[in-house]
């Protein structure tokens, strides 16, 4: 039996390889993943992995691996060490130089770990494949082609840093049973003025010159990581971007279109939602069933006459998220006229003011206030967030996506809202917000136009 196991993740790859028996990882997710990763090979009596390996050393891919190694027998360790000239921090955020000095310290422990419970083996080009069972896969990727184009004084990048540790990731390519697979750990495709590490994702398609029945998509579906050229050679059939839906609707729609334009029979699947299991049949035939899959999220509309339990939480989220600040501000959303205002416009019979409760499990994880212009069809949403104990692991993408779909059956054509400050702006344009001028106040504002939504393996896309 030959599986290949994508573990919901967003922003992280954890791929669990399983063959006759044998176990191996590619990649780890972040640290918090591991309690999820453990239930995972629990379920699945998995005792010992017989390799773990890192494509590259950024935390959402090495992540679990000192718990894994402290939990698991692990037979040999691969892994590409950090170059130590990283430009991003493996969040999209600069590095500076005390981070990667850190991250060089890091990487010597997690090394001096590997050794101490497995084996170690450095992938610095000498090692052509790895293998478990009846997967035997082929590795592209050079040694540390980051500290290549900076030490190289014929280089344009030299003694520059201008690259994240994207470059320096490993691809695995394999064929099971006629079944052919790409995974595309974050291997970038960017054309560079240094020949030898320009375009990398279309330069392994050539070398494969095959069509695939999988591909692991590079990079989370993000930034320059895929061209026509790559994809009309491996023309996928299954395609699994480790993601959010909202975010590869959104800001990566433009990847997501070249996509689902390679061949009319490519799926897309996401892993925000749920896991995606891959079984390769003895004569090449390849299925998946979902598993793990997130429960869904509702809404309790808060009537008027309950909307005492509502206004503080309302102002302890204002204050806490340091939405408001100036004394008058927090006066004023305190105040009976604030509220009488909102009151009056719950009860209204034309553009109707909402209050929700936003429900998982049973329990009220966040909420949400809006209003839906019947001319116009604007749903402008006046506060969102996810209540303190719930935040993180993606759910307030999760909360808009599931709001965004509740407010479209209420009427609503587009989503505006104000924004401010540099986070708040990155989620909401990860979402596919985009900037729409300023209100009267001369605050940001930002819309989202309507989406419609075809199901492919079980998430919503839209199309």
């Amino acid at each position: 039996m030959n599986k290949l196991h994508f573990l919901r993740a967003v922003w992280s790859d954890i791929i669990l390889v399983e063959s006759n028996g044998l176990y191996g990882l590619i990649d780890t997710g972040f640290a918090r993943a591991f309690p999820r990763i453990k239930d995972y090979l629990d379920r699945l009596g998995v005792e010992r992995l017989e390799f773990i390996l890192i494509t590259h050393f950024h935390k959402d891919h090495y992540g679990s691996l000192p718990a894994l190694l402290q939990t698991y027998p692990v037979g040999t360790v691969y892994m590409k060490k950090f170059s130590g000239l990283n430009i991003t921090d493996g969040s999209g955020h600069s590095a500076s130089d005390e981070f990667n000095a850190r991250e060089m310290e890091n990487c010597e422990r997690m090394c001096a770990l590997a050794r101490y419970h497995s084996r170690l083996v450095v992938l610095d080009g000498t090692v052509g494949h790895v293998r478990l069972g009846e997967f035997n896969f082929q590795l592209f990727g050079e040694p540390d082609a980051i500290r290549i184009m900076y030490l190289d004084p014929f280089s344009p990048y030299y003694h520059q840093i201008r690259f994240g540790e994207n470059t320096n990731s490993v691809v695995l390519y394999a064929n099971v049973n006629g079944t052919h697979i790409y995974l595309g750990g974050d291997a970038c495709n960017e054309p560079l003025e240094y020949e030898r590490y320009s375009c990398q994702n279309t330069r392994y398609a050539c070398e494969i010159n095959h069509r695939i029945d999988l591909l692991k998509v590079p990079h989370h579906c993000c930034g320059n990581v895929l061209s026509d050229r790559f994809l009309s050679i491996l023309q996928p059939r299954y395609c699994v971007a480790t993601n959010f839906t909202a975010t590869v609707n959104g800001q990566m729609k433009a990847n997501r279109d070249l996509l689902l334009a390679a061949t009319p029979e490519t799926q897309l699947l996401v892993s925000d939602v749920c896991g995606y299991c891959f079984t390769i049949g003895a004569n090449g035939d390849l299925s998946f069933e979902e598993f793990d899959r997130l429960p869904p999220i509702t809404f309790e509309e808060i009537p008027p006459e309950r909307s005492d339990e509502y206004w503080p939480l309302h102002i302890r989220y204002l204050v806490e998220d340091d939405i408001i600040s100036d004394p008058e501000d927090i006066e004023y959303f305190r105040s009976n006229k604030y509220r009488f205002e909102i009151l009056k416009h719950m009860s209204s019979t034309h553009d109707r003011h909402h209050l929700v409760y936003m429900i998982r499990d049973g329990k009220r994880i966040g909420a949400a206030s809006y209003s839906i212009s019947e001319d116009s069809g604007e749903c402008f949403l006046y506060d969102f967030w996810v209540f303190k104990p719930f935040r993180g692991d993606g759910l307030g993408h999760h909360c808009y996506m599931a709001l965004e779909s509740y407010t479209q059956s209420q009427g609503a054509e587009y989503h505006e809202i104000n924004c401010t400050g540099k986070d708040r702006t990155r989620f909401w344009k990860a979402l596919g917000f985009v900037d729409d001028g300023l209100d009267e106040w001369n605050v940001p504002l930002l819309r989202k136009n309507r989406m419609e939504y075809k199901t492919y393996g079980g998430n919503p896309f839209e199309m």
